[in-house]
């Protein structure tokens, strides 16, 4: 028992520390994860031994420390915190103590997104904005009024019918455009960074001089709500969000309402999918949509009864940096990847991290040996984002940069942050350009991947792309575990590939600087291969969109030998470039118009309708400016169609902008 108490005290002490630092400071010392697990084993040892449990416990606190920087603000009714499911078992126990508090298991919930930022309630008189205030421990808050008053979504006055007395809550973020943005001018001005866009809220919201907060381009999203006179206007959480939207703040845009199998849906959507967001959540919240029969249910110290904060798998975590290699990249180009201490992260096990370049490390003054933070997020390579200096070992060596590729050992050339390996026949570069090819964004030939190319490179059966085109039935096959079946599909696979067009063949090849949008540009003006070879960079700069750069390495690329040689042999070898066929588009709504689309469209895919707007003589662009003409707004339109409406670009529905280009 001694022990057990000795291990409850020790929690006790370390998830107080960590508050303090994530509430107070601003400074999370530990990832999600790991203090989520902490909390759990916490959480256990209460309810074994309920005897030991402490008043001070963090299972019965919200929030931490106030700072004393700011005038204080007691919330009325407090504003809780939510416990945590921490996968599907935890979320079918909550569901069940529903059930059985409400003596009945058909249970309509309403589920939002988990947004990660700084809890904050707002308070209107007769329609008017009069306090703004951190949580802080959940009883007692920070006035930031005047700071939460510079969030353009936050309205001085309400609209319609509204209440006598409202307060409300929710959560203020930071978008990732603005993070970026915020943490690039830190950088310029050698301030230091923001960690996440999470503490980059908080740190904006809690400066003392207003004007500052308004320089930051922070947003807010509303919830929940505190007290409203006169009372019962509104009978479920749906109601609510409807009323913020008649009164004119700020609602979820994403929710639902229906049974746990419905929830649950919600759950995996949004799983797989908030890497599409411009913000940063953690899970979903769920709550029984009846606000009736929460008062029935009740509620802890610490947390409502009747919702539940269902979280995500960590998509970071805390690991130790062993070693870096130097990986060498088809342009030649040397990125730092850190070997790390096998970490669990969203479900994968990542063993490896890009360091990005050699400024990066610079910059996060990383050592070997130094415990960091590391980042997952979609389909992206994981990335070190921060060093817990604190936990920095006496022995921690530097990361020295290569002077000499780590490939073929020819010595590298400096190019502003980068070094790069300028050796043509450097086998890594020589690989790298061949897996670049066969991919979706080259040729995107089926069947042949990585493991395949690498196998017969160091067989000798292919050292260029051109060798791809000239591979026999006999070269597969005596390739190690490759039968007849799967032979005949590659071999199909790369036939197909054989007559392309000259955007596509452009794309492939892998220029300097020439990406899919880029090559289609240049290839609609140019419109066959020979011309191409011809133009000086003055002349590919006439081209629309193409500046000095894309056109030196375009005109370096077809005046070097090798890859002249290379062209050759493809084109010997069988494959056939197609003159680019451009329609002249007709006169139509979006003839030199810019478009960017944003959701699900219905009737085509997002690259259909793109390539569908470049014919129409447009240009379709991923994001949204001043410069932007129209924005396609499909279902389940996110941060491009609010940036829209911020700007005033004219917006249109998916039938809409079928019926301007003719396929209604």
């Amino acid at each position: 028992m001694e022990k057990i108490k000795k291990r409850y005290d020790e929690l006790v002490a370390l998830i107080k520390k960590y508050n303090y630092y994530y509430y107070t400071l601003d400074k999370p010392l530990v990832d999600d994860a790991t203090y989520d697990g902490l909390m759990k084993e916490l959480i256990s040892i209460e309810e074994q031994y309920p005897d030991i449990v402490r008043e001070d416990s963090p299972t019965k606190t919200v929030g931490a420390v106030i700072q004393t920087s700011f005038n204080q603000v007691r919330h009325d009714p407090p504003m809780l915190s939510l416990n945590n499911a921490m996968d599907e078992a935890d979320m079918n126990d909550f569901h069940q103590r529903c059930g059985k508090l409400l003596g009945n298991f058909a249970i309509e919930y309403c589920a939002e997104l988990k947004y990660d930022g700084l809890a904050v309630e707002l308070v209107y008189e007769n329609g008017l904005y009069i306090q703004g205030s951190t949580r802080g421990d959940g009883e007692v808050g920070e006035d930031v009024s005047e700071n939460i008053a510079t969030i353009k979504k936050v309205p001085a006055r309400l609209k319609g019918n509204f209440p006598e007395y409202i307060s409300v809550r929710g959560e203020v973020i930071m978008r990732h455009g603005e993070f970026e943005r915020l943490n690039e001018h830190r950088r310029q001005n050698d301030e230091p960074e923001f960690a996440n866009p999470r503490n980059a809220a908080a740190g904006s919201l809690r400066q003392l001089d207003p004007a500052i907060t308004a320089e930051r381009e922070l947003d807010i999203v509303l919830y929940g709500i505190g007290k409203m006179e006169p009372a019962g206007r509104v009978q479920t959480q749906s109601q609510l969000y409807e009323l913020f939207n008649e009164l004119g703040l700020p609602a979820p845009h994403y929710y639902m309402v229906g049974s746990l199998h419905d929830i649950k849906k919600f759950y995996t959507y949004w799983m797989e999918n908030r890497y599409t967001l411009d913000f940063d959540i953690d899970g979903v919240v769920v709550k029984v949509n009846r606000i009736d029969v929460r008062d029935t249910m009740g509620s802890t110290s610490k947390a409502p009864r009747w919702a539940i904060a269902w979280k995500f798998p960590a998509r970071e975590a805390i690991t130790v940096l062993k070693s870096v290699d130097y990986q060498v990249g088809r342009t030649g180009l040397i990125t730092p990847v850190a070997n790390l201490e096998p970490i669990n992260i969203g479900g994968v096990i990542v063993k490896r991290a890009t360091l990005h370049n050699f400024q990066e490390v610079k910059r996060l003054n990383i050592k070997i040996g130094d415990t960091v933070k590391v980042i997952r997020a979609g389909d992206v390579i994981p990335k070190v984002v921060e060093v817990l200096t604190d936990k920095s070992p006496n022995d921690a060596k530097e990361i020295v940069a290569p002077t000499t590729c780590p490939s073929c050992h020819t010595e590298l050339m400096k190019e502003d942050i980068y070094i790069r390996c300028i050796n043509p026949s450097c086998p890594a570069k020589e690989y790298e350009t061949l897996c670049f090819f066969v991919s979706k964004d080259g040729m995107d030939i089926e069947y042949v991947g990585p493991e395949l190319l690498k196998r017969l490179y160091e067989q000798k059966k292919i050292k260029t792309i051109a060798d791809i085109y000239a591979l026999t039935r006999d070269d597969l096959l005596q390739v190690e575990r490759m039968g007849d079946k799967i032979v005949d599909k590659i071999i199909d696979s790369i036939n197909q590939r054989r007559e392309v067009s000259l955007s596509q063949f452009l794309r492939a090849l892998g220029i300097r600087n020439v990406g899919d949008h880029i090559a289609k540009v240049i290839a609609r003006h140019i419109r066959s291969l020979n011309k191409l070879r011809e133009l000086s960079p003055q002349e590919l700069m006439q081209i629309p969109e193409i500046g000095p750069g894309v056109a030196q390495s375009v005109y370096d690329f077809f005046r070097d030998e090798e890859s002249l040689k290379i062209i050759k042999k493809m084109l010997s070898n069988g494959v056939v470039v197609k003159e680019e066929v451009v329609e002249e588009a007709f006169e139509n709504p979006f003839k030199g118009q810019t478009v960017v689309f944003t959701g699900t469209l219905k009737s085509m895919s997002r690259q259909e309708a793109e390539s569908l707007i470049e014919s129409l003589g447009g240009k379709a662009s991923s994001s949204v400016s001043k410069k932007t003409h129209f924005v396609v707004a499909g279902t389940e339109a996110g941060s491009k169609l609010e940036k829209a409406q911020t700007l005033a670009v004219r917006i249109l529905s998916e039938e809409e902008f079928l019926k301007m280009v003719g396929r209604e």
